[in-house]
């Protein structure tokens, strides 16, 4: 009998994540209060934000009473890259474009805003990617 490999792939990624969430987290908010320019706060700012999202998702998935099965997991990391992409260029064009958002921020602010997007975006895409790909390969 085969064991399902999508627990120990869920836990492994909640961890990673986690990881990721905090040092995002911790090292964006230091960045956002002692950023020298305002590109750099609003980077921080991003990032911080980002990791703390990312820290949510990793206690709600480490809280599943239920783990996912191998088919759920598979999908939903494969659905989480695609997104992934998306989050990269949608950073891009909000670097590139610089919208002021009503006069909300400053086409640095944009700059650094957008950069911490992109990058957020390509670190969850190697997240799903290689967990997405270990329960793939475990299939064949």
């Amino acid at each position: 009998m085969t064991v399902d490999p999508a627990p120990e792939v869920s836990r492994r990624l909640a961890r990673r994540l986690a990881i990721w969430g905090g040092a995002s987290t911790l090292a964006g908010g230091a960045l956002a209060v002692f950023g020298s320019t305002a590109r750099a706060r609003a980077f921080g700012q991003q990032n911080a934000a980002w990791g703390a999202i990312d820290l949510v998702i990793a206690a709600v998935a480490t809280r599943q009473s239920t783990p996912p099965t191998t088919s759920k997991l598979r999908r939903l990391l494969w659905v989480n890259t695609g997104l992934d992409v998306g989050y990269v260029a949608g950073g891009a064009w909000f670097a590139q474009n610089t919208p002021d958002l009503g006069g909300r921020v400053t086409p640095e602010q944009a700059r650094g805003h957008g950069a911490a997007v992109i990058v957020q975006g390509a670190a969850l895409f190697v997240l799903d990617l290689t967990h997405a790909r270990a329960l793939s390969d475990r299939q064949r």
